[in-house]
């Protein structure tokens, strides 16, 4: 019977050629790409499979096919109690934080509204939003891509889907920035804490206003047996959609931008087939996949010998996705950027039972933006400023600021 801790075992079982003094929330002063941390680890030589003492302790997969297993595998690697460092208790998000077969009833509840042709609906909304944010900043010369543009529209986006007013953007970049870059106890306690208060005044809302968006729909949810769904749950649910669609898509951008202002033959590429639905996909995928930002966490469920490797319950698993997308067995060229690419096996998004319900929106993000972006600034560097950048790690990878210049 699992025990009701979730805090990992002292790391008595880890042989010392396994265990590497490796902090992914650490990155080094000047260094201008986050994921460089992680490559730095393959080409040293590190152990596909080892065990760092940093943040409470956990194992590190470096191997594509380890990393797909840890997706897989949810009976082994769950996804419930993951934080890294461990914190308790934490919140069980729905449907990412539980195993099938409990994890179904919000995953078919959220599913429809996040489909390809669902997410088609919303195009118009996100060029609208796109545009507004480009058109204040364009006649400029300059912006702060991140502060102007990449953070405003994912989560304005949320807000939108869930029928909060947009002033109140900058109340939620502040709660999702604790949320994913503080690793002090006592600060993510109270982030905890914050932004379930919000929520639970955001769904008193819709109780007395009922409303046509994603919010509502979520607080009229029900079981198979046809009644409510448990309140908790539905604070779980919008909690998970909070913190799973913001800083992800923002920090993908980021590096797109980043490499697109340094790169003159992509943004030239880019130009070429902003027309072009079926080559712009390829290219954006491509883009996801040489620039995944997450390191996701997982929770050893038993004691096991996983490819000869002892783990003990509760023992915490990162799987790096910037890892598993260059992996030359699984990618031809995987450190070229080819926007033609056409094999694509990433893991940007997961794979398994809890691969991201919210992909198809992410990618649709990125790609109206690219589309009104280049027709509004076809070409933009760096500024000088914007070379250093000050970058950040942890379970989403970034950059604090990225100033871009036009003509």
């Amino acid at each position: 019977m699992m025990s009701d801790t979730f805090m990992p075992s002292p790391p008595t079982h880890v042989p010392p050629e396994l265990i590497v003094d490796f902090d992914f929330f650490q990155v080094p002063d000047g260094l201008s790409d986050p994921a460089e941390i992680w490559h730095q680890l393959v080409r040293e030589g590190a152990p596909k499979i080892f065990y760092t003492p940093r943040n409470g302790g956990h194992w590190v997969f470096l191997d594509y096919l380890d990393i797909v297993e840890g997706y897989r595998d949810f009976q082994l690697f769950s996804t419930y109690q993951t934080p890294i460092p461990p914190i308790e208790p934490f919140p069980t998000m729905q449907p990412q934080g539980v195993d099938p077969p409990q994890h179904e009833v919000f995953r078919m509840l959220l599913a429809p509204m996040f489909t390809p042709v669902a997410i088609r609906q919303r195009t118009a909304e996100i060029e609208r939003r796109s545009r507004r944010n480009i058109d204040s900043f364009a006649d400029t010369g300059a912006c702060d891509f991140i502060d102007d543009y990449a953070t405003k529209l994912p989560t304005g986006m949320f807000l939108h889907l869930m029928g909060l007013p947009e002033e109140r953007l900058p109340e939620f970049l502040d709660l999702s920035n604790v949320f994913f870059r503080s690793n002090d106890n006592q600060a993510r306690a109270q982030n905890l804490e914050q932004i379930y208060r919000v929520l639970d005044v955001m769904f008193e809302d819709k109780k007395a206003q009922p409303r046509d968006d994603l919010a509502t729909k979520i607080l009229q949810a029900r079981g198979h047996d046809g009644a409510l769904l448990p309140y908790q749950q539905k604070l779980d649910c919008a909690f998970l959609l909070f913190v799973a669609g913001l800083d992800t898509v923002t920090n993908t951008m980021a590096y797109i931008w980043r490499y697109l202002a340094t790169t003159p033959n992509a943004r030239a590429a880019m130009r070429e087939r902003l027309h072009d639905p079926d080559a712009l996909m390829r290219a954006v995928e491509e883009l996801f996949r040489i620039n995944a930002v997450s390191n996701l966490y997982r929770r050893v469920t038993r004691d096991t010998a996983f490819k000869s490797v002892v783990m003990k319950r509760n023992d915490r698993v990162v799987l790096p996705n910037t890892v598993a997308n260059r992996n030359p067995a699984v990618f031809m060229d995987p450190d070229v950027i080819d926007l033609d690419r056409q094999v694509n096996r990433h893991v940007t998004f997961g794979v398994g039972p809890h691969r991201c319900l919210g992909s198809h929106l992410a990618k649709r993000e990125v790609l109206v933006s690219l589309q009104c972006w280049f027709e509004r600034i076809p070409e933009f560097r760096l500024s000088d400023e914007g070379h250093r950048v000050h970058a950040f790690g942890g379970p989403v990878m970034g950059f604090r600021n990225l100033p871009l210049i036009w003509d």
